[in-house]
Order: structure tokens, then sequence, then C-alpha cells
């Protein structure tokens, strides 16, 4: 199984990143745009995963979930990685509360160490995919519509969950089903 751990936004929070996105895509730019009902904000991915560990990693995500409070997390600003040259990915930032994700994520890593799963090499940065660049076509107007979108704001959600899914690629997107919820501060 191809499995990582996420937060996911509402659905006020998607129509609003979508409709951005919408405009995004008439730039023409050879971009795979994410499907709005995938939007979520990754907080560590597993890759493939043997059936026989996900009991544990369920067990150390609700462990994780006891010591933290739910929060508040505003969606502001787009940008794109990395930030000069090229760019592969386009993603919406967190604003407010990115603090408590980032603290969250933290923990996540730890937990998911302690079980083997390698560490991230890179810091964690909070943001939510919204495309991959699939080629340079277009690529240095695409970074100039994403820069006028730096401080837009897409809304506040609750994150009251972490999130484990199952990541299964499709010729049409990926499919994500979920697996389990683990409750903050329960």
């Amino acid at each position: 199984m191809r499995l990582f751990i996420a937060v996911d936004v509402t659905e006020e929070v998607r129509a609003a990143i979508a409709e951005k996105t919408a405009r995004l895509r008439e730039a023409n730019c050879d971009v795979g745009w994410v499907k709005p009902e995938n939007f979520h904000l990754t907080l560590k991915f597993l890759g493939e995963t043997p059936d026989g560990r996900l009991d544990d990693i369920k067990t150390a995500l609700d462990l994780v979930s006891l010591s933290r409070a739910a929060f508040e997390l505003e969606l502001r600003g787009m940008g794109c990685f990395p930030e000069r040259g090229a760019p592969r990915v386009v993603w919406v930032g967190g604003g407010a509360g990115r603090d408590a994700l980032t603290a969250v994520a933290r923990d996540v890593e730890g937990a998911m160490e302690d079980l083997g799963f390698p560490r991230e090499r890179r810091e964690f940065a909070a943001h939510l995919t919204i495309g991959r660049v699939r080629s340079p076509r277009g690529a240095e107007r695409l970074r100039r519509l994403v820069e006028a979108e730096a401080d837009t704001g897409f809304g506040r959600c609750v994150v009251d969950e972490i999130r484990l899914y199952k990541s299964t690629l499709a010729s049409g997107g990926s499919i994500y089903d979920l697996l389990h919820a683990a409750k903050l501060g329960m």
C-alpha cells in the first residue's frame, strides 16, 4: 500500500482554492492540476508500506493525537517549489496556525521514525499542493501568475484530525482512501 499522513481542509477552502486554480488553468501551462477533492496538507509520506504495518501506524497516530489540541489553520498565498528557476510544484501556503501544524508534523515525523520510516531530509513546509509542472511550457508565465497571488486568502479551517490515507495511482489522477483518523486532543 502507498500511504501518507495528512490533514484535510474544509469544502469552503477547497472551493476557494479550486476557483483560483481554474484561473491558473486558463494560462495554458503544462501542469497536472490536483482535483479539489484531493486537496490536503501532507504531514508525512510513507510510501509503499506492507499491510502488516498498518496497526502500528494507527496506534502511533493515536498517541501523537493525544498530545495535541485541535487548532485553526488559515490557508493563504500561493507559491512554487523551487523558489527560483523552473517551477515543479504549485502550492497554497499556511498562514495563521502554521506553527501548530508544524508541531503536529514534527510529532508525526518522530513517531514514524520510531517505527522505522526514514526521516525527511527537508524541513517541513506547510503547503497544499495544487499542481505539478510537467514541462517548461509556459512556466515563467505560470510563476508570474502564482506570485501575483502571494497574499490571497483562501479561508480557515479547524484541524482536529490526523488522517492516514492509502493512495492509488490511476490514469485520471490519484485516488485516496481514508484508512484511519486520529482525533486531536481525544
